[in-house]
């Protein structure tokens, strides 16, 4: 009823202006709901994999977070440990009677860490990711950097100057329990090594790079160049150094990482919630922006039957 009078009182010009906005917001609002829909469906149907066991490719792992070889970081505005952090610093304007906060620095950790599910240990590169977290502090203060000397200044500065500044940092902590849905790939223990003819091309070709340093171990006649027959004993020196590279690469240990796919066509979901509670959070999303684009749409249909 409020709607209905409020639309009575627009001119034509009006009109047209706000159900050209009616359509573009009940568009939007459809295209999240398909949005977050799909995403709560992909976490229900995809089935947690085991470490050890995990395919090749788009997988659902479950583990205990531990740091990874860097060891742990310290978030910047709070100096909170952690092994992932996001951070916001945003300062208060206001203009008359208005005012907004807007963002002056941000940023996100893009170190690697590691999970932990007893049967393996994956490497998570959090880089690309959509990071839920249930971790998160926000305080205010009167500086940019909340972690430098305060500068006390005169009264009335410090009355203008206290709480104009907020900060948000979000945090996945050590020992933390995560959800993760991402690109599964194993390095080392005998993946992936280049066949013989591959490897003994790649040797060659790192040798030519110092050819003076060729000639002085294969120029047994001093000529200053390497015959057909030096040259089959610079293949056979390079077949033998080959055989040692694919040995030692064959003996590398496996590391697994799970990372962002890489034609991004699946998302990249990191989370401290649980996957039960983390789609149920998906579909709570997509039922509320459903009653968003339903009023955008009565509003189009309203300001039509105006014109």
């Amino acid at each position: 009823m409020i709607v209905g009078q409020w639309l009575a009182t627009l001119s034509s010009n009006e009109a047209i202006f706000f159900l050209l906005a009616a359509c573009v917001m009940a568009l939007a609002c459809f295209f999240l709901v398909f949005y977050y829909l799909k995403r709560a469906r992909l976490i229900e149907d995809a089935p947690t994999s085991r470490i050890r066991s995990a395919a090749q490719g788009y997988v659902e792992l479950v583990g205990a977070v531990s740091t990874g070889e860097a060891g742990e970081l310290m978030a910047p505005l709070s100096g909170t440990p952690c092994v992932w952090f996001d951070y916001k610093v945003q300062r208060y304007s206001s203009s008359g009677k208005r005012g907004h906060w807007h963002t002056i620095n941000r940023g996100t950790s893009d170190q690697w860490f590691q999970i932990d599910d007893r049967t393996g240990v994956c490497i998570i590169d959090p880089q690309g990711a959509e990071v839920m977290t249930e971790h998160s502090r926000t305080w205010y203060g009167d500086s940019e950097n909340p972690m430098q000397p305060k500068d006390e200044g005169h009264g009335l500065f410090r009355v203008l100057a206290k709480r104009r500044y907020r900060y948000i940092e979000k945090f996945i902590y050590i020992h933390d329990v995560i959800y993760a849905l991402g690109y599964f790939h194993s390095l080392g223990g005998g993946r992936h090594i280049p066949n013989t003819q591959k490897m003994i091309g790649a040797v060659i070709r790192e040798w030519k790079q110092n050819y003076d340093q060729v000639l002085h171990r294969f120029d047994q006649d001093g000529n200053g160049e390497i015959d057909m027959q030096e040259w089959e004993n610079v293949r056979d020196a390079a077949s033998q150094e080959a055989d040692k590279r694919r040995s030692n690469l064959a003996k590398a240990l496996t590391k697994h990482m799970l990372s962002q796919m890489p034609n991004k066509q699946f998302p990249f979901i990191i989370s401290t919630h649980s996957q039960k509670k983390l789609a149920k959070q998906f579909r709570y999303y997509a039922v509320g922006i459903l009653v968003g684009g339903i009023f955008f749409s009565y509003v189009m249909v309203q300001l039509t039957l105006e014109l």
